[in-house]
């Protein structure tokens, strides 16, 4: 009975001594591009960083505060990939729908769906994903 003891013992002690040393894990930087929303009836834009870890982030959170957010409201009509964007590709919603896709080849969309003019419009309640 000693024996077993002992073995069990040693097994244990040397099971423990064997397990790896925790390891500090580093905070994972989350890359970042730039868009950069317009209105180019006012003139007025806003570059602002944006997570390219795929997380739908609101547009109003992003931009509310900048030269194209005006009281409640974010008004644009395009958007453009300005910075950081090599193999980024971002989608932006409205409603629910896809309203303009940039990446490294399309670095522009018309978001106010018309080509030959401008027509800002409130995107306040749109998403933005980048991945």
């Amino acid at each position: 009975m000693k024996s077993f003891t002992a073995i069990i013992a040693s097994l244990l002690i040397a099971s423990v001594s064997a397990a790896p040393a925790p390891v500090e894990v580093e905070a994972r930087q989350v890359q970042t591009t730039t868009v950069s929303l317009s209105n180019d009836q006012t003139g007025a834009n806003a570059g602002v960083a944006i997570p390219v870890d795929g997380t739908f982030s609101n547009i109003f959170s992003l931009y509310g505060g900048t030269a194209v957010g005006a009281s409640g409201q974010v008004i644009v009509s395009n958007a453009q990939l300005t910075n950081n964007f090599q193999g980024v590709t971002c989608l932006i919603f409205n409603n629910g729908n896809l309203i303009g896709t940039l990446n490294d080849r399309q670095t522009a969309a018309d978001l106010d769906g018309n080509p030959n003019g401008v027509s800002p419009f409130d995107l306040s309640g749109g998403f933005i994903a980048c991945f």
